[in-house]
């Protein structure tokens, strides 16, 4: 049984090693995707200031149109990256579940093999103290003979 739990250990060890990597490669798209987001948030406020600043200096239809045709894209942009977050953020609690349970895994065997070692010692103990229980006794009997 110890064997196969080892061997289920470090079946599970290399699981938990990679359902790491991958909660780190999902936490790393994340916080890439909320720097491209407040970035391009960042943008749009910036490009709506010209807009209002241009305004208020006139803008011929042509120039109004160009602005107001590019915050739509921006506009869309931005909701796009609002998907991706959410996504981002999904994939990211699917890994993190993924791990721990893998990892949940892997502690119970730890706890399992740790329980088979403690009895094997417990039982060496015994054998070890029956055989100077039995050496003393046969000592005994050796001396009053």
């Amino acid at each position: 049984m110890s064997k196969a739990l080892h061997l289920l250990l470090e079946q599970l060890d290399g699981q938990e090693r990679q359902a790491a990597a991958e909660l780190g490669t999902a936490q790393l798209q994340l916080q890439q995707l909320e720097q491209q987001q407040q970035t391009l948030s960042q943008y749009q406020r910036h490009y709506s200031q010209e807009f209002q600043n241009r305004g208020q200096q006139g803008l011929s239809a042509h120039q109004f149109g160009h602005f107001q045709g590019f915050i739509d894209k921006l506009e869309l942009a931005r909701q796009q990256q609002q998907q991706g977050l959410q996504q981002a953020r999904q994939q990211l609690e699917r890994s993190r579940t993924a791990w721990l349970a893998v990892r949940a895994r892997k502690q119970a065997i730890d706890k399992l093999l740790e329980r088979d070692a403690g009895r094997k010692r417990l039982e060496a103990a015994r054998q070890e103290q029956k055989m100077l229980d039995n050496l003393a006794i046969y000592r005994f009997h050796k001396k009053n003979m």
